[in-house]
């Protein structure tokens, strides 16, 4: 085969342009009229093989990848249930008008705040309802797979488990509207002011039977805040429904480092005490996207879902913004400043 490849490329024509060898006595048979048809089928045959075999391939690589988050998941569980464990504590929205000073410190030493009442019952009923539709719609639009569609952004343990793009307008603006309101005081010195810039816009949704998420930042370390994330519960959330787990403190270089260096599976970032988020329908944890948090498993019979929303934090650089979860056609398009208007 060398030989005949070698003799290939030194044949020339009586132009000195290459051409394919030729053995001496070769008679090419004459074409019949089945050839192309068979040449067709061989084709056909060679192309199913190649999908099966591509997606058998994808099949065992995505089997192999959810086994291995599954243990680390359990190195995980195992070091934090030695570590002290208690709820997040919240303090009432509308003391922020007084006491945002002191919501920000807390913020800036914990990367965490609770606040109650961020939207009202009502209005999370309204937003639940238009999630419920639009998830519905979206997955039978996509033939049932998350996966593909646009609609949908990227997630932990996927899945019963959707992390949905909200559409502008309707119950989901509105409930944005209200909480940026609410929260307003806070989030001006939090995301750097009315210029901050809307990155995310989306609702989680877990659904009965979701696994627990591997605790992970949403962002690497960065010496500088970059992303301020709000997850607000459209249900009441009790600790049978997966609700986030959050390490508190753990935004710092420290605590990524004994992170990565025990290779997320263990250490003191993971024997740090955590919290869990039990809320109420309106009441939201604000954190800093550099935190240490996951979500839980859904062990109930009810959907969880959280609405969410992030502000790239001004003057600063957001990582993620390319693929943060929000539509395209409001990536970079609305500020702090819009929705305090």
């Amino acid at each position: 085969m060398t030989a005949f490849g070698a003799r290939a490329l030194e044949s020339v024509d009586e132009n000195g342009y290459p051409t394919m060898y030729v053995p001496p006595g070769y008679v090419p048979s004459p074409l019949e009229d089945g050839d192309g048809l068979g040449q067709m089928f061989i084709i056909f045959v060679c192309a199913v093989c190649g999908f099966v075999g591509m997606k058998l391939s994808l099949d065992s690589e995505q089997a192999k990848s959810e086994e291995a988050l599954g243990e680390k998941v359990a190195k995980q569980v195992k070091v934090m249930r030695a570590a002290t464990s208690g709820f997040v504590v919240g303090q009432s929205v509308v003391s922020l008008v007084e006491n945002s000073t002191t919501a920000n410190a807390a913020f800036d030493n914990h990367g965490l705040l609770r606040l109650d009442a961020a939207i009202s019952k009502q209005t999370a009923a309204a937003l639940l309802k238009e999630v419920n539709d639009q998830l519905a719609f979206e997955l039978a639009r996509a033939g049932g797979s998350a996966a593909a569609s646009d609609a949908f952004g990227n997630v932990y343990c996927k899945g019963e488990r959707y992390d949905l793009k909200l559409k502008w307008g309707g119950a989901g603006e509105a409930a944005l509207r209200e909480a940026v309101s609410a929260m307003a005081p806070f989030l001006d010195a939090a995301a750097g002011g009315r210029e901050a810039r809307l990155c995310e816009f989306a609702a989680l949704v877990s659904d009965p039977g979701s696994k627990r998420q591997p605790i992970h930042p949403d962002t690497n370390y960065r010496r500088d805040r970059c992303v301020v994330t709000a997850f607000v519960a459209l249900q009441d959330v009790d600790e049978n429904m997966g609700p986030t787990f959050f390490i508190p403190g753990s935004h710092t270089a420290s605590a990524h480092l004994a992170f990565r260096e025990a290779g997320e599976t263990g250490g003191a970032a993971l024997a740090a005490p955590h919290q869990v988020a039990i809320l109420s329908a309106g009441d939201t944890t604000v954190f800093d996207s550099r935190l240490l948090h996951c979500g839980g498993g859904n062990a109930s019979q009810k959907r969880r879902v959280l609405f969410y929303f992030s502000f790239e934090v001004a003057g600063r650089e957001n990582p993620n913004a390319s693929v943060s979860t929000i539509r395209e056609e409001l990536r970079g398009k609305v500020t702090l400043g819009d929705l305090c208007a």
